[in-house]
């Protein structure tokens, strides 16, 4: 089972890649999701399951799942 889990702007340019797909044997939270893919110390972030923004980090992430981990946005 994987998640597939994708980075943009500078997290991308941090941890190298722009997508991860990250093995699960289990239900985990988007917190741990975030801790596996080494973005904890990463501040501020936007999250976002399954292309809708999510803000609680102990929703449940599934096998298949689509996390997206994103800096915040500026701009107008």
């Amino acid at each position: 089972m994987t998640i597939r889990v994708l980075f943009f702007g500078m997290i991308a340019a941090k941890l190298g890649r722009h997508e991860w797909l990250l093995p699960i044997s289990h239900e985990i939270t988007l917190a741990e999701v975030i801790e596996q893919v080494g973005c904890s110390e990463c501040k501020p972030l936007l999250l976002a399951v399954n292309q809708q923004q999510v803000k609680d980090r102990t929703t449940i992430i599934r096998a298949n799942d689509e996390v997206a981990i994103m800096p915040p946005f500026a701009g107008g």
